[in-house]
């Protein structure tokens, strides 16, 4: 990520967006912490870049809604069903979104953020 980040501000001068990244539940001994240390890691990364100036953002793959888990592959997440993984992907978007001063234009974004 890193790499691709300082090729984007370098080379290209283009913003980078990481799109589709996930941890399988499939791994061997997989714990819900290591997801947790994964997003957390990936979304820290991005922030940082993105206070820079060339981070764009990131998608996770994928969240489902209750009821849905039955279409996931390894990598999808419904995310209440893990608070912790939620909070960690709201508190960068709301991060990013103050950044562009996206928040204070947009009602849903000042909800989701104020809490």
């Amino acid at each position: 990520m890193r790499l691709h980040i300082k090729h984007c501000d370098k080379e290209l001068k283009k913003p980078v967006m990481f799109t589709e990244y996930g941890l399988s539940d499939q791994n061997r001994d997989y714990q819900p912490t290591q997801g947790e240390l994964f997003y957390r890691t990936i979304l820290n990364i991005i922030y940082k870049s993105a206070k820079k100036g060339s981070g764009a953002g990131a998608l996770v793959w994928q969240y489902f809604v209750e009821g849905m888990a039955e279409y996931s592959d390894e990598f999808g997440i419904v995310p209440w069903e893990f608070p912790r993984i939620y909070k960690l992907t709201v508190e960068p978007s709301c991060k990013l979104a103050r950044i562009q001063r996206l928040v204070e234009e947009n009602k849903n974004l000042k909800h989701l953020c104020s809490k």
